[in-house]
């Protein structure tokens, strides 16, 4: 069914149910799909929820929600029916591979099959590597969002991180096992079978230098590996979109996991094998995850944004306070910086800006490729 049908569609059923009365005049502006989405957002805070989409159209929600956060901005509403990318998953998703690799666990006794994409860049393929060369490249893992698919996050990532190979896995039950969320999966098993796969399917992937992009429910994932991984795999850059850490990872000063990922409790202390470059971004206007801290729904419990920042800060050798909220540098589109000079982490804080970044969108996709690309040289 083509976008101009489905559009139709929604715009009609939005008739049908009498929603274009008074109270939601200014729904009435602008174009069909823009109307659309206003009347649509019962609550005004400017993003689709699934619940708020009509049951006809709700089925295409994951092929709209091009991040995969389980929200639709209205930059994404609308690229969807113009075929106009937007942010940083947006476009074309050919030229990649489909790989898998085997797991049991509680979930599934008999074992499962959980699958990853690979985009080799077109100077290196897993056909034409059949040796090792110099001619090695970074590989950067993208991880989808609560609800989201690896399929889609792949998005523009080989075009913004050209030369890169992009490795995007898909999280059991669509999400990544952080709290209470329906997968109770080993994730960072999966991340090293996933490494294992590929040194041996790419071997001029260079795995000195691996790079962590993740969103939401991803970004708690990166927190988990960067927190959990045993210091054999080095992690160059990692970057967590939108989420903070949850308290049961960070407390009492110290970093925390879980001795048995069936369940919530994280009982073990430990300390953090590794160091990166750490790229945290979040908004002030978050309303999935907040940016001062505090609940997620019924599943979590979140530090803020700016104190996820500084503990990690103290980690990599940081030995000053926390920043102050206002002693950050002002960037263009409303971005403030807050740098923790020689710990190798930083924070931008964008103003306004909800799950998606809105207006800030396209200017952080940029500070995230350029950092990534600088880490590395």
């Amino acid at each position: 069914m083509s976008r101009t049908i489905l559009c139709c569609i929604a715009v009609s059923s939005l008739i049908i149910s009498g929603v274009f009365i008074a109270p939601f005049a200014n729904a009435m502006q602008g174009s069909p799909q823009d109307r659309a989405f206003r009347a649509w957002d019962k609550n005004r805070d400017g993003i689709l929820e699934r619940a708020e989409v009509p049951t006809g159209p709700r089925q295409m929600f994951d092929r709209v929600d091009r991040n995969q956060d389980g929200k639709i901005t209205l930059s994404e509403h609308i690229a969807a029916f113009t075929n106009k990318p937007t942010g940083p998953t947006a476009g074309a998703t050919s030229g990649f591979k489909r790989h898998t690799v085997r797991q049991k666990w509680k979930q599934e006794q008999t074992g499962f099959d959980r699958e990853f994409f690979v985009h080799a860049p077109a100077t290196l393929t897993a056909e034409r590597s059949t040796k090792r060369t110099n001619n090695k490249c970074p590989v950067t893992f993208v991880f989808h969002g609560n609800g989201g698919t690896a399929h889609a996050t792949m998005g523009r990532w080989p075009q913004l991180l050209e030369g890169h190979l992009i490795v995007a896995p898909q999280g059991y039950e669509r999400s990544w096992n952080i709290s209470n969320e329906k997968s109770k999966a080993p994730d960072v098993v999966f991340f090293n079978l996933i490494l294992n796969h590929i040194e041996d399917k790419y071997p001029n992937a260079d795995l000195s230098k691996i790079s962590l992009i993740g969103f939401s429910n991803g970004a708690g994932f990166i927190f988990r590996l960067l927190i959990e991984l045993d210091g054999t795999t080095k992690v160059t850059n990692a970057v967590p979109l939108v989420s903070s850490m949850v308290e049961e990872q960070y407390h009492d000063q110290a970093f925390w996991k879980r001795s048995d990922d069936s369940n919530a409790n994280y009982d073990l202390r430990t300390t953090p094998m590794g160091k990166c470059n750490l790229l945290t971004i979040h908004g002030t206007a978050d309303r999935v995850v907040p940016y001062a801290g505090g609940m997620r729904g019924p599943h979590a419990k979140h530090l803020s944004a700016q104190l996820t920042a500084y503990a990690w800060a103290k980690q990599q050798g940081y030995r000053g306070s926390q920043i102050a909220d206002n002693a950050g540098k002002l960037l263009e589109n409303n971005i403030i910086r807050y740098n923790y000079e020689g710990a190798n982490v930083t924070h931008l804080k964008v103003l306004n800006g909800g799950h998606g970044f809105g207006p800030a969108g396209r200017q952080v996709n940029e500070l995230v490729r350029d950092f990534v690309q600088r880490n590395l040289r």
